[in-house]
């Protein structure tokens, strides 16, 4: 099977025979194919966050991690923190199963504080997407005249919230990319929203266009999905990304980023843009009210997982300062 047909396997299936787990370890443990693994992961922490509750499938999240990459456990903490989350109510009554997601995340407890801190980062993405809507609203009719005094009393005025936005480090390219995730590559296979970044894509960018992309993947810290959508529209929206970005200043914003980019964040934005830009099924949204995982993490400090993750009062304060 190919690492698409894998993801949409792990994430469809009701149950696993024997042969499914040991194919799942095969998959996980697979150093010469490692796209295998980390898109069978991926799919199994889908099935688990769009489906009622499973514990077989959470076991077989949790007794993966030996042999896997670094890559591979990552996003397993991830899922785990993230299941933990979605089904709260039945993790706590299982002691025996709590013990084994504890010794998971206590492996890795820096690793399992900076992804949940990563996701409680996500309840103020709404804010800062109404903080850019109304901003722009407020820009637009006075975007011909930037000579004005009214122009800059209206970004003077905004200064502390930019400064706010800034200093909580969130995921603004979500608001520049997520009117590139029309395009059939995304429509077409959902499990591409978390696919594994690949260089290959840049062969079927065309040649005029590829230094350019090539100079902004290098220069512009963003998401393997990210990386996907600005290669299948670049062509269709270039014009807009010259005029807007400059190549020398992403130089210096870029290196400034990498710095403060966390390597589990990148997954955790994938998904993100997996369940707010459709890559998820209607059915799931549904099934939970129209809600999906993320909108838990605004009640993260009533969960398990907030009890088991932060510890020590510089931790809660951190999430705490994130958490809207």
């Amino acid at each position: 099977m190919s690492a698409n047909e894998i993801f949409d396997y792990y994430r469809s299936a009701t149950s696993f025979s024997q042969d499914d787990v040991a194919d799942f370890y095969v998959y996980t443990q697979d150093s010469v194919h490692p796209t295998d693994g980390l898109m069978a992961i991926a799919g199994l922490t889908i099935n688990l966050l769009e489906n009622h509750w499973n514990q077989d499938h959470l076991m077989l999240l949790i007794t993966c991690c030996d042999g896997i990459s670094p890559e591979g456990f990552e996003r397993v903490v991830v899922g785990l923190l993230l299941a933990m989350m979605q089904h709260d109510t039945y993790i706590r009554r299982d002691r025996n199963l709590l013990g084994e997601i504890q010794e998971v995340l206590t492996y890795a407890p820096e690793l399992s504080f900076t992804a949940l801190s990563n996701i409680a980062r996500t309840t103020q993405m709404k804010r800062m997407e109404q903080f850019n809507a109304q901003l722009s609203k407020e820009l637009l009719p006075l975007m011909n005249n930037r000579e004005s005094n009214e122009f800059y009393d209206i970004i003077r005025s905004r200064q502390s919230e930019m400064e706010h936005i800034s200093r909580l480090q969130l995921d603004q390219n979500f608001l520049v990319f997520r009117n590139f995730y029309s395009t059939p590559f995304f429509r077409e296979q959902s499990a591409n929203w978390l696919l594994p970044w690949s260089e290959e894509a840049l062969l079927n960018v065309e040649e005029e266009d590829r230094n350019d992309i090539e100079s902004l993947l290098q220069l512009w810290p963003m998401c393997d999905s990210d990386k996907y959508a600005l290669c299948h529209m670049y062509k269709s929206f270039k014009m807009l990304i010259k005029s807007q970005l400059s190549f020398d200043s992403l130089r210096e914003v870029g290196i400034d980023m990498q710095n403060k980019q966390l390597v589990t964040n990148g997954y955790i934005q994938q998904l993100y843009r997996f369940f707010r830009l459709g890559g998820s099924t209607i059915q799931s949204r549904i099934k939970n009210r129209g809600s999906d995982v993320f909108d838990l993490a605004h009640n993260l400090r009533d969960l398990l997982v907030y009890r088991l993750v932060v510890v020590g009062s510089r931790a809660q304060e951190t999430i705490n300062q994130l958490i809207i």
